[in-house]
């Protein structure tokens, strides 16, 4: 038998072939994984600020009555004396994305609560500090930088096809950043006692060849506490004295691990402090500076007011309690003061006559007809009507939801405006006996100038056009709607006049006068009430 060696030549051949290709594939692997680890890596980085996630507060204790309503919460605190608090929580409207800054929906911490937060970017001049560690987390470099003045920094020394691990943080400051304890290992590093602002990104990321961008989203790390107050629009008065306001328990500090960014906090107990504007002259809301409060989390922390005076009352050691707060998150804390009311007597005032002419002899007259006087009134005569209130002790409130366009009231025999039943309140400018407009809304608006005049729009007594309001004390406030069943926002006179104080009566009968000077078609349709306080139904025990 004879062996074929043509074929087994053949196959050696391929074998050989086989062999050769694999030694350089192996040799071009070997070159190109070489080539990525000794390459230069560059990185930027692309910073931006994370809200805290928008979260509800829980009112829910022993001393507040808790009712729910879909995403809000509420709880009634009765303070005594005819005053009630309602606290509220909703979210806030969506804030619109910043131009330019986009969700980086890819990231491990990227925003969670899509339907209230916001990229941002840090205040120019802010200092933050990126820190590198290698794959084996042992620490590799650290640099500062000014936000808005990155291009100055040195380049970190990376190589292609390595893993690294980034830290950045930032305490919001332009003068400081915290230094690392035992930074040498990522498993021991730490940031410690810190009381600031403290903010925080982690990613671990391999590198390429070129450029790389490290798109890094600072987390505040404590909670933020926003807290509004403001007074009922049924309330007369102002706000005239806020102190003590704070928020508790809370922590001086808090320790972060970079190894899993989770927060240590001492044994102690402190408060937070609340910080409020100056109280002004009249004001009746009121919003403090954002609250950051170190906490874990909690169920059981207090907002405190050690004392307030509103509408001229003083309310002493005030606790609104169980509150939750949750480490990186944000509330909204509204307090809306209340008194509790009851209308005493009711008047309803039902004026609309049509502009009219008539003849006596060869004289034509203009003005309106009042059928129930069966008598023609010219323009500029008054026409009147007159309200007895009998004992109230808030006060009076006048609520018009149909007007046309000029009045003026008389308590007790002192007119509101000026020292005339003449001496009208006029919403526009007419000529004739009519006036020139002497009123407008705080933030210099009117009606009539890109708002429609008040004699075309419309309201309920729930929602009217306008409020007059007589305190127990005898201040006058007025308030206007800008659109049809509107809120109602604070008027004042022009030309710096403010409404007389009048002589009210809390022990006794009032009364109250509506004069109304005819300038064509003369409308007031509305309700005055004299209004008495009675003890709060319906919130938690008095504190």
């Amino acid at each position: 038998m004879f062996k074929d060696n043509t074929k087994i030549k053949g196959i050696k051949l391929l074998a050989f072939i086989a062999l050769v290709v694999l030694i350089i594939l192996a040799s071009c692997q070997k070159s190109k994984d070489e080539s990525i680890g000794n390459s230069e890596a560059k990185l930027k980085v692309n910073l931006s600020v994370g809200e805290p996630e928008e979260e509800k507060i829980v009112v829910a204790g022993r001393q507040t009555t808790r009712r729910s309503t879909g995403t809000v919460q509420r709880s009634n605190i009765n303070l005594g004396g005819g005053m009630s608090l309602e606290v509220t929580v909703s979210e806030s409207e969506q804030p619109r994305m910043m131009e330019g800054i986009t969700k980086n929906s890819s990231s491990a911490t990227a925003l969670k609560a899509s339907g209230s937060s916001v990229l941002k970017v840090l205040e120019k001049d802010t200092k933050y500090r990126v820190v590198v560690y290698n794959e084996s987390g042992r620490y590799l470099e650290t640099h500062d930088y000014v936000y808005g003045n990155e291009i100055s920094a040195p380049a970190f020394p990376l190589s292609a096809g390595e893993t690294y691990t980034f830290i950045v943080y930032s305490i919001n400051s332009k003068t400081e950043i915290p230094d690392i304890e035992s930074q040498e290992d990522l498993e021991t590093a730490k940031l410690k006692d810190i009381s600031s602002d403290l903010m925080f990104f982690k990613k671990t990321l391999e590198v390429n060849p070129g450029d790389n961008n490290l798109n890094a989203i600072l987390h505040h790390q404590f909670s933020q506490i926003t807290t509004t107050l403001e007074m009922d629009e049924n309330m007369t008065g102002s706000i005239e004295s806020l102190n003590g306001t704070a928020f508790g328990p809370t922590k001086n500090s808090a320790t972060l691990r970079f190894i899993d960014g989770s927060l240590e906090f001492p044994n102690g107990e402190a408060n937070a402090s609340v910080s409020f504007p100056n109280v002004q002259p009249g004001i009746r809301t009121i919003t403090s500076d954002p609250s950051f409060l170190i906490s874990p989390t909690t169920t059981t922390a207090n907002f405190k007011i050690a004392s307030m005076v509103i509408d001229s009352e003083t309310k002493t050691d005030i606790s609104i309690p169980d509150i939750k707060i949750t480490p990186g998150h944000r509330y909204n804390l509204i307090i809306k003061i209340k008194s509790c009311l009851q209308d005493v007597t009711s008047a309803d005032l039902n004026w609309d006559y049509d502009g009219t002419s008539w003849r006596v002899g060869r004289t034509t007259y203009y003005g309106i007809y009042k059928d129930d006087e069966r008598r023609y009134y010219q323009n500029g005569e008054l026409i009147y009507n007159e309200f007895t209130a009998p004992e109230a002790n808030y006060g009076f409130q006048f609520d018009i939801i149909q007007f046309d366009n000029a009045f003026n009231m008389k308590v007790n025999g002192k007119h509101i405006f000026s020292n005339s039943d003449r001496d009208q309140i006029q919403f526009e400018t007419v000529g004739g006996p009519g006036g020139t407009t002497n009123i407008e809304f705080e933030d210099g608006t009117q009606y009539g100038e890109n708002m429609d005049m008040i004699y075309d729009l419309r309201g309920t007594l729930e929602r009217p056009i306008l409020r007059i309001m007589i305190s127990r004390n005898g201040e006058v406030k007025m308030f206007g709607s800008k659109v049809n069943n509107g809120p109602l926002f604070p008027l004042k006179l022009k030309d710096g006049k403010t409404f007389n104080n009048v002589i009210w009566n809390k022990t006794g009968s009032n009364s109250v006068v509506v004069s109304q000077q005819v300038s064509g078609p003369t409308v007031i349709i509305g309700k005055g009430r004299g209004r008495k306080t009675i003890p709060c139904r319906g919130a938690g025990a008095g504190l």
